[in-house]
């Protein structure tokens, strides 16, 4: 397989790994009925689902531009 199909691939599987943090983070966010704890615990979670998915975005950015810069 070429760099572009591993590039492909790992952007495919990106998309779906951002999909499942950033839902897991909007549920977390939205789920407040519990009481004051759960939801502090709720928010402190959904910052850390997204801190996670904007480091790995930047990840990807970081190797997509270094895979383009060398071609």
């Amino acid at each position: 397989m070429s760099g572009s199909g591993f590039l492909i691939l790992g952007v495919a599987a990106l998309a779906a790994y951002m999909g499942i943090s950033w839902e897991r983070a909007r549920r977390a966010i939205f789920d407040v009925r519990v009481g004051r704890q759960r939801v502090s615990n709720l928010r402190h979670t959904a910052v850390k689902e997204r801190f996670h998915a904007v480091l790995i975005v930047g990840a990807s950015l970081l190797v997509i531009y270094m895979i383009a810069r060398q071609r």
